[in-house]
Formats: C-alpha cells, sequence, structure tokens
C-alpha cells in the first residue's frame, strides 16, 4: 500500500509518494512519485485541471508504420553491413532509412529534412538530433556509397523480402519510365539526356529508371537507372543479364518464372537471351507488323471464360516469331476499342483546326503587303506533316498542297473509309505472344494484365504528394543514383504496407493508406514544472493521439503501433 512521506532537504520538508517493496529480500521503501513541498502540494490539489502552457504536434502514423516495417526487415543494417562507416554520427542505414520515410509521406528537399525530422518521433527512435540530418552532413555521408555497395544492398533486399515476405514470384513484371530534369545542357551528366519523355517535354533532359515488380502489389525485386536517351529494348538485355545470374535465387519456391513485357522490348537479340535465361515470357508484339492478322474478322474471336475479362474475346494461333514458334493470340476488347475510337476523335479535332489555322496564316500572308516571309511549298508541307503526325492521323486525314496560279493552296479531307478500315481492323485488338503453349487463353491474358501493377508504381512514384520522385534537386550522376535508390526504397516499404493492409480486408490504394496513417498524429501537451506555478524546473509532458476513425483504428491495431507511442 502506497503512503506519503516527509523528508527534510536543506531544512525544508518536501512530500513523496512511497510504497513498501522487499529489495534482496529486505523490505525498502520505493518513491513513486515526487509530491513537492506542502505549499505546492496544497497548490496542485486546489488546481487538479492543470492547463498546459503549450502542446506539440507530430507525425505519427505513418511514420510508425513505417519505421517498425524497416525493423522487420532490418533494413538499417542490411545497409550498414554492405556499406560502413565509422561511428561518428548517424550510419549510412539511418541516413537512407529517414530519406525514404519522408518520400513516402511528405517529399521535401534535403535543406527542409531537419525541419521536417522535429515534426515526427524519429530522433526519439534513432537517437539522433535532426540537425544530423542537414542537407551538407547527408550528402557528406552519401560519397560513401557508390554503385557496388548499392547494387549488392539492393540484392540482398531482394533476397530478404523473398525470405521474410513470400511474395509471388511465379510472374515478374517489367516496364520503364522516365522523369523530367531541370538541369543545364551543358551539365556533363550522362544519366540526364534529352529522349522520349512521358511528359511530352522535349526540351528538357530526362532520366530512366526501370522497375521489375511483383504481380502482387507492385513490390520492386529489380530496378535500374539509365540515361533518359537510351532504348527500353537496351534497358531490358541489361537486366536480363542480371536476372539469369540471380534465377536460381529467385526460383526457388516456384518451378517456373515468367516475364511480362510489353512490345518496346522486343528485338531478335533481346529473344535470343530470354530462350537462354530459363525464363518464360508473355509479351505484346507491334499489331501493324502483322497485318494478315489484324485483317482476321473478329467473327472468329472466341469469348474469354473468365468474368474478370468479359466482354474481351480472343483467337489463338501459332506462328514462328524471330525463328521460334511461338504460341500467339489475338485479343479484342470493345472498351478499349471505344476508348481508342474517342482519342481519335479528340485528335482529329485538334489537326482539324490546326489545319484551319494554317489555311488562314496561307491566305494572310500571300494578300498583297503582307509582312514577314511567308511560306514556300516545301515549308509549307513540314508545317502540315508535323500537324498531321500521330497513330493513324496520316490515313485519315488526307492533305493536299499545291500552287495555282502562283498561289499556294492546302486543302484537306477527312477519308470516313479509312478510318472505318481503321476502326475494324486495328482498334481494340492486342497481339501477345509466349513460350506458355500449355496456357489457357485467359492465363496469358491475366498475365499480360498484370502489367498494371508495374504502371501503378511509375503512377505512385510521379504522384505529387506520397512518393514522389520529385523534388529532385540533383545534377551529378552519383546524386541521381542515389535518389533513384531512397525512391525505390519508398516505393518497397509502401508495397509492402499496402499489401499487409489488403490482405488483412483494408484495401487502400497507396496515396489513400498514407492519407489515412498521416491522420494519426501524436500530441504532447506541455505542463508547467512541478512546484510553485512559476517555480523554475522541468516540464511535465503528457502525450496523447490524434482521434482516430474506424479506418484509422484499425491500421493502427493492425501495424500494432502502440509500441511507439511515448511513454
Amino acid at each position: 500500500m502506497a503512503s506519503i512521506q516527509r523528508k527534510i532537504i536543506h531544512g525544508r520538508p518536501y512530500y513523496y509518494l512511497v510504497e513498501s517493496r522487499r529489495v534482496n529480500g529486505r523490505p525498502r521503501p520505493v518513491v513513486l512519485q515526487y509530491l513537492g513541498s506542502a505549499d505546492s502540494l496544497l497548490q496542485r490539489l486546489q488546481h487538479q485541471q492543470l492547463t498546459p502552457t503549450r502542446a506539440r504536434l507530430s507525425h505519427f502514423g505513418g511514420v510508425a508504420a513505417l519505421y517498425d516495417l524497416a525493423q522487420q526487415l532490418q533494413l538499417v543494417e542490411l545497409i550498414d553491413q554492405h556499406a560502413p562507416k565509422r561511428r561518428q554520427g548517424p550510419s549510412l542505414g539511418q541516413y537512407l532509412l529517414v530519406a525514404a520515410i519522408n518520400r513516402c509521406l511528405e517529399p521535401t528537399s534535403k535543406l527542409q529534412m531537419p525541419a521536417w525530422l522535429r515534426s515526427t518521433p524519429l530522433p526519439r527512435w534513432l537517437g539522433a538530433t535532426p540537425q544530423q540530418f542537414s542537407a551538407q552532413r547527408f550528402w557528406d555521408n552519401m560519397e560513401l556509397l557508390g554503385e557496388k555497395p548499392i547494387a549488392a544492398i539492393s540484392e540482398a533486399l531482394t533476397q530478404r523480402l523473398l525470405e521474410r515476405f513470400h511474395l509471388e514470384v511465379s510472374s515478374l513484371v517489367f516496364d520503364c519510365t522516365n522523369f523530367d530534369t531541370f538541369i543545364d545542357t551543358e551539365n556533363p551528366s550522362q544519366l540526364p539526356q534529352r529522349g522520349h519523355a512521358k511528359s511530352k517535354r522535349s526540351d528538357l533532359r530526362i532520366v530512366g529508371l526501370a522497375l521489375l515488380v511483383s504481380i502482387d502489389f507492385h513490390v520492386p525485386l529489380l530496378w535500374k537507372v539509365y540515361p533518359g536517351n537510351q532504348h527500353d529494348s537496351v534497358t531490358f538485355v541489361q537486366i536480363l543479364e542480371e536476372l539469369t545470374q540471380r534465377y536460381q535465387a529467385l526460383a526457388r519456391d516456384c518451378q517456373s518464372i515468367t516475364l511480362v513485357f510489353d512490345k518496346g522490348n522486343n528485338s531478335a537479340r533481346n529473344q535470343e537471351i530470354l530462350d537462354g535465361s530459363g525464363f518464360h515470357f508473355v509479351g505484346s508484339l507491334v499489331p501493324t507488323h502483322f497485318a494478315d492478322l489484324l485483317a482476321l474478322p473478329v467473327e472468329k474471336f472466341q469469348p474469354l471464360k473468365d468474368p474478370r475479362l468479359k466482354p474481351t474475346r480472343a483467337l489463338r494461333l501459332t506462328r514462328k516469331v524471330w525463328e521460334q514458334e511461338r504460341t500467339l493470340l489475338l485479343t479484342f476488347s470493345p472498351e478499349l476499342q471505344r476508348k481508342q475510337i474517342r482519342g481519335i476523335q479528340q485528335h482529329l479535332t485538334k489537326k482539324r483546326r490546326a489545319l484551319e489555322e494554317l489555311q488562314a496564316k496561307l491566305r494572310r500572308s500571300q494578300k498583297p503587303g503582307a509582312k514577314g516571309k511567308g511560306y514556300s511549298q516545301e515549308s509549307l508541307w513540314k508545317q502540315v506533316q508535323k500537324i498531321c503526325s500521330g497513330q493513324h492521323i496520316a490515313k485519315i486525314l488526307r492533305v493536299a498542297v499545291s500552287k495555282v496560279r502562283g498561289q499556294l493552296q492546302l486543302r484537306y479531307r477527312t477519308e470516313v473509309s479509312a478510318f472505318t478500315r481503321i476502326k475494324e481492323q486495328h482498334l481494340g485488338k492486342r497481339i501477345l505472344f509466349t513460350d506458355q503453349h500449355s496456357w489457357s487463353n485467359e492465363q496469358i491474358v491475366l498475365a499480360y494484365r498484370s502489367q498494371s501493377q508495374v504502371e501503378d508504381a511509375f503512377a505512385d512514384m510521379k504522384d505529387p504528394h506520397f512518393l514522389s520522385w520529385e523534388p529532385m534537386f540533383h545534377w551529378t550522376d552519383s546524386k541521381i543514383r542515389i535518389h533513384a535508390f531512397y525512391c525505390v526504397l519508398a516505393l518497397i516499404l509502401g508495397s509492402l504496407l499496402q499489401r499487409r493492409a489488403a490482405q488483412n480486408g483494408l484495401p487502400l490504394s497507396m496515396q489513400g493508406l498514407f492519407k489515412v496513417l498521416s491522420g494519426i498524429q501524436e500530441v504532447t501537451n506541455v505542463f508547467p514544472p512541478a512546484g510553485k506555478l512559476d517555480s523554475p524546473g522541468r516540464p511535465h509532458l503528457k502525450t496523447t493521439l490524434t482521434e482516430m476513425d474506424s479506418t484509422q483504428q484499425a491500421l493502427f491495431r493492425l501495424f500494432a503501433l502502440d509500441r511507439y507511442r511515448n511513454p
């Protein structure tokens, strides 16, 4: 039973709440709480509901869930094992973990990293101060991390993911994307180059990123950053060579692995390497290279039985592709055809408007007294070709440039018959090919459609709020490579969190998951020091969490986040 005990210190009485306990077999008074002097104790009794002097708000839910997942992976230890440094300040693993969590929840520059860290419990858990994660210290430490350690860490991490999370690797999906940079043209870096930008920004240098992901929640198992002007098929060769070396580790728990990729990765050389790698594959072919197949009437196609694939129809046949016998599957999707028709119609509207404007400019340029250089027949035709670029447009829009009585004329018309022929023979159709000859039509189509997993991963990385590649304020190859590394680490952590939530009945998008978790915040109320109200001393802190809705409560229990609350 507890009791109040009086002690005289420097001639003044102070009171303690004590309890008698046995220590080493003997009864001893153990102090439970310091109560203060008689005056302060009376004052506290008269003002039981003390008002905090201030409160601090910290991001908790998302930070704690990601940090806990990194602990399960032993991510910091794995990185430090392959990239050790002397024990002074945070380790490389801790720097990269902080960068990855920041990318997931609130992507910011390294200059803003200390300010962000102050709004999280991470310094408390890592035993470090926010100032230790300044931009200068971060990049000073990253100088120790070269290409070889990054490759070794990535390979070891993939092995750990397979061992601890039992990812589905019977099918793996590969694709490439690129990201804009604002790096000056004269910068000597090799990774940022001008190429075919996904954003359509031809004026910017871009950096390419290739990902090989699992079909369940796009967990990256292999990645590569490459020059922006490198073709996807060249990158695919490099990935294939590395995959072939890792085949035994990947295929340990399954009979075979099937790679899924799109037509942009096709080449005779790639197919030769793939055939000798041990991997099976499902890919697609460029439809226009097989005009005879496109001409086959849709009436010959058979409905697919899987409800997920309705109303798609398919026609199966066998043909030699790059000197090897392959199973080909022609598919027709009315939904895809409808979207493609709408897209072409929108393009046609824009092209006609552009041609009308060009006609008006041509007329003005040929009026007496018109200023400017005017058009030649050659320059006018170049403008026409630029306007009529795009798939199928040149076949539908017929444009003629002629010279009548010394005046240039521009005429155009829409070939309705050509548009109808394109609708019937091209739109809505895909040509898939595979070496999985025993697979059903449904298995082949579902495998190819799993490409949506890697497309979702790229979409997540281009989201401006969560898991974003941007901002990237780097202009050297080494820093760009490290930036890509912690962005991929962020995608791994986010994908695993999303996977676990879905497996437990909480199917959320990546953005939805982070938004819900970010709503769980830690509130630290700061109370006056014990004793007299205005007396100096250490303030009393009391933490609690913000009110949670049902989804937040479910995630809080699922990830067992109560373990990380400040006692």
